[in-house]
């Protein structure tokens, strides 16, 4: 930044979780041994680095909950830190029999986190020998698509990849992807009898370790039943002027700003 006058700063001081979001309903991710089939294969460095660029502290590592907040943990994430392996996931993918269906990737070209995601996935389905069909459009497209019930076949979907605010998955109250009760659950419609058990004993938790304890079993939930499969967190960026005071952290907020 050659303007002394102007600092750059994180919008907010938690990372956006960003996400692999797979169709439960239809072939080839209606199992979970299909949808586990490509854990291995998912690189968060790769996803990331596609949004910030070879920036290292412009993402972080990810599971189920937003990272450096209170449920986060390191439960289960041993499946995404370890060495990665295409031929290792292409493997699994044709045990489970889903090299063979169509598989269909939506993703948006306007919106720059979620397309760059999007084009990495498309590269990985592309060497794991999926048979994809990649379907990219506007996000006013990909948000009604995605709200297909139907399969592949009459219009509908197998994958996107999307991101949220650092806020939405704090915890179980109001993390809609972790939800997993069927038609009622966010677009994939994932049915995970034992997802939401723990969710109710979440709320249940008589204090903070014992929320805790149960996050830590939902992550590990997560990787076995993959309602989703987290791709990394990352941090964007504003620019301001240094005179600026008391900006709100998160949203682009306007109000409460100062000059100094």
């Amino acid at each position: 930044m050659r303007d002394k006058a102007i600092r750059i700063d994180n919008i907010d001081r938690r990372p956006n979780p960003a996400m692999l979001r797979l169709n439960h309903l239809h072939p080839p991710f209606n199992t979970a041994a299909a949808r586990r089939a490509l854990l291995p294969a998912v690189s968060q460095p790769d996803f990331m680095t596609a949004i910030v660029g070879d920036v290292p502290d412009g993402w972080a590592w990810i599971g189920a909950f937003t990272p450096g907040t209170a449920m986060a943990s390191e439960s289960g994430m041993e499946v995404l830190r370890g060495p990665r392996s295409i031929d290792r996931a292409k493997a699994l993918l044709r045990d489970a029999g889903a090299l063979g269906p169509l598989t269909r990737l939506i993703g948006p070209t306007d919106i720059l986190a979620p397309s760059a995601m999007t084009q990495v996935c498309a590269a990985m389905f592309r060497d794991l020998g999926l048979n994809t069909d990649n379907a990219f459009s506007d996000w006013g497209t990909v948000i009604q698509r995605r709200a297909s019930r139907e399969p592949v076949e009459k219009g509908g979907w197998s994958a996107l990849l999307t991101a949220f605010g650092s806020f939405d998955w704090l915890d179980p109250s109001g993390h809609s992807v972790l939800r997993a009760n069927g038609a009622e659950a966010w677009f994939g419609w994932p049915t995970i009898p034992r997802m939401e058990q723990l969710r109710d004993a979440w709320f249940a938790a008589p204090d903070a370790a014992g929320q805790q304890a149960v996050c830590a079993d939902m992550q590990r939930l997560v990787f076995e039943e993959v309602p989703f499969i987290p791709v990394g967190a990352y941090y964007s960026k504003t620019a301001l002027r240094r005179e600026l005071q008391d900006r709100v952290s998160g949203f682009a907020l306007f109000y409460g700003l100062r000059r100094g």
